[in-house]
């Protein structure tokens, strides 16, 4: 079942961009203690974020992020949460380059991209606001759950004995919108006082059948 796709992204949350006081200019900086502050800086926010919506983070290139800032003579080296269609990530980015520090695939199966947006959800709570509560909500009216599965019975017949009100209303309002099915349902209807033998009324439950047999391959 196809279905629309969240789409977000969350730069800058608050703690998470790593800033140096003084801008690495040149070659003299102190790699050792950035790639220090950097390694502490990398495990608080995998402590936040690893795991969620089944994000897998993989450890980043401390000294490639750190040599990429002071080449473009920056000062701050930021971490970005991006949810797709199709995927949920971490970047870095550190001058001139972003690296993919960790993703997952978004599910493709409705119910559990369900879950998986309310777990992203939970935690996006204060400036994180990658899926709020509100979109969280507005995304489950656009995308309600699909219709509950009936009871496949074998034949139409096997139907009718059971006789449960609401499966015969719901395979009868599907006859109504198919041509063959509305024809089959009409003469069931003006044969119902007939014999059971009668060959009219044998031929439009056999006629019953295959529509109700059409119908369960809807679902």
């Amino acid at each position: 079942m196809s279905f629309n796709a969240y789409e977000n992204s969350v730069e800058a949350v608050n703690g998470w961009t790593l800033s140096y006081d003084k801008i690495p200019a040149d070659t003299d900086i102190d790699k050792g203690n950035a790639v220090r502050r950097l390694t502490k800086h990398w495990e608080e926010i995998k402590s936040d974020v690893d795991g969620l919506g089944g994000l897998k983070l993989q450890k980043p290139d401390y000294l490639a992020l750190i040599e990429a800032m002071i080449k473009a003579k920056s000062h701050a080296i930021f971490f970005n949460l991006v949810l797709t269609k199709s995927e949920f990530r971490l970047d870095i980015e550190a001058g001139a380059i972003t690296l993919k520090a960790g993703s997952v695939k978004a599910p493709s199966d409705l119910e559990e991209y369900r879950n998986f947006l309310a777990a992203i959800s939970g935690w996006s709570q204060g400036d994180h606001n990658l899926v709020p509560e509100s979109d969280r909500k507005a995304w489950n009216d656009k995308n309600p759950p699909p219709p509950p599965k009936p009871n496949k019975y074998k034949t139409y017949d096997d139907l009718m004995k059971k006789n449960i009100k609401s499966e015969v209303e719901d395979f009868r309002a599907w006859a109504k919108g198919n041509s063959a099915g509305k024809k089959a349902m009409d003469v069931v209807d003006k044969t119902a006082k007939a014999k059971p033998t009668d060959p009219a009324r044998v031929q439009a439950l056999k006629d019953a059948n295959t529509a109700y047999l059409v119908y369960l391959k809807t679902f």
